[in-house]
């Protein structure tokens, strides 16, 4: 197989004599120039949103929400049987996306920011949620029949 020994520069495409196989530019003015250009292109890039606007307005709202909540006296005490713990976090029984039924729907109140569906809980037991499904499904609710999972 012959070697190529001579190949445009991708910069002002004129013809160069190669030296290497991997070479692109014919000087390196050519390429500083496209050093350049791509600066210009990579500072023109917007990087993507790690949390849509959407998102941002409900987490600001559920701050809100979670404050009062938790500040309320009935619900400074874990909810979970036999634990007394002091409640720090919310348990979401139904999940957090979505909706609970057709009135959350009609009035834009999705299940994240749905007081109905709060629970207080200690940080412990709400960590455990995430991790024993057996544990979840004994407290959390059914998104289709909004009774206990398992019933």
């Amino acid at each position: 197989m012959k070697q190529k020994t001579h190949k445009k520069c991708s910069v002002c495409e004129k013809e160069f004599k190669l030296f290497r196989t991997t070479d692109r530019h014919c000087s390196m003015d050519c390429k500083k120039k496209e050093s350049e250009l791509n600066l210009k292109q990579k500072k023109i890039q917007k990087p993507i949103n790690k949390v849509s606007k959407k998102q941002k307005i409900l987490n600001s709202k559920y701050t809100v929400l979670r404050i009062q909540f938790l500040s309320k006296p009935e619900n400074q005490i874990c909810f979970v049987d036999d634990c007394q713990s002091k409640a720090t976090t919310i348990e979401h029984r139904m999940g957090r996306k979505g909706f609970a039924d057709q009135w959350a729907m009609d009035e834009n109140i999705p299940l994240i920011i749905d007081q109905r569906y709060f629970a207080p809980c200690c940080l412990f037991h709400n960590l455990e949620f995430e991790n024993n499904s057996e544990l979840s499904n004994k407290y959390q609710l059914s998104k289709i029949h909004g009774g206990k999972k398992g019933t």
